[in-house]
């Protein structure tokens, strides 16, 4: 059986996750140590800050010191959590921002949105022109979603995925936002777990042990492969 952390700010010195190749291999560590053997590593890209050519760039020289490090029994995959904006379509080829190879991207937007029609534009131009399948990461943070459920099935229709973050479900997690989002589990509307891990006091991953016993149940969720 694989586990995978799909959600994390790993990648050291990048972003404001990891601020040292020591802060990361702690972090990695402790993943491992509770049978997580893939990471992604999916620092912020701010499309409205930052360039796609310098976000690239800058991420490959980042990964490239630190590939050195990398324990050899942990798959690593490169990717990006991408602040979608209009900016980001200034760009004919997106190719990179995906996770590893796969055409898997893992976008977010301001969390008061209502996924109105110009939110909506985005996904069908990620989807249609691009090919890349979106996936939605921490839906609850997303008020919105979490409301109006029939709205994410919609999404999930289109072909979207669906993250939550594993601190949601750890046990000291808010009962009534434990029962809230497993209605959304209980309903098939979330796919995939992260730790969205910056470091061990800001989403720790140390909580992924307790989210998995937590959701060990419930038969939506990915956590192997």
């Amino acid at each position: 059986m694989q586990l995978y952390d799909m959600h994390s700010h790993i990648l050291p010195a990048f972003d404001d996750g990891a601020k040292t190749i020591e802060d990361s291999l702690a972090l990695i560590d402790c993943l491992k140590k509770q049978g997580v053997s893939n990471i992604c590593l999916t620092p912020h890209y701010y499309t409205n800050e930052r360039s796609f050519e310098d976000f690239l760039t800058k991420r490959q020289q980042a990964f490239e010191k630190f590939r050195p490090y990398i324990p050899q029994d942990v798959n690593i995959v490169l990717g990006a959590e991408v602040y979608v904006t209009d900016y980001l379509f200034n760009n004919d080829d997106l190719t990179g921002i995906t996770y590893g190879n796969s055409r898997y991207i893992l976008t977010e937007y301001p969390y008061n949105s209502q996924f109105g029609e110009k939110t909506m534009q985005k996904f069908y131009a990620l989807i249609q022109n691009h090919r890349f399948i979106p996936v939605i990461p921490h839906v609850e943070r997303y008020r919105y979603l979490t409301d109006n459920p029939d709205f994410i099935e919609e999404l999930k229709d289109i072909g979207v995925i669906i993250q939550t973050n594993v601190s949601n479900y750890a046990d000291k997690a808010p009962f009534f936002k434990k029962r809230r989002l497993m209605k959304l589990i209980d309903a098939g509307l979330i796919d995939i777990l992260g730790t969205d891990a910056h470091s061990f006091s800001h989403n720790t991953p140390e909580l992924y042990s307790q989210a998995k016993t937590f959701l060990k149940n419930a038969a939506n969720i990915s956590l192997t492969k």
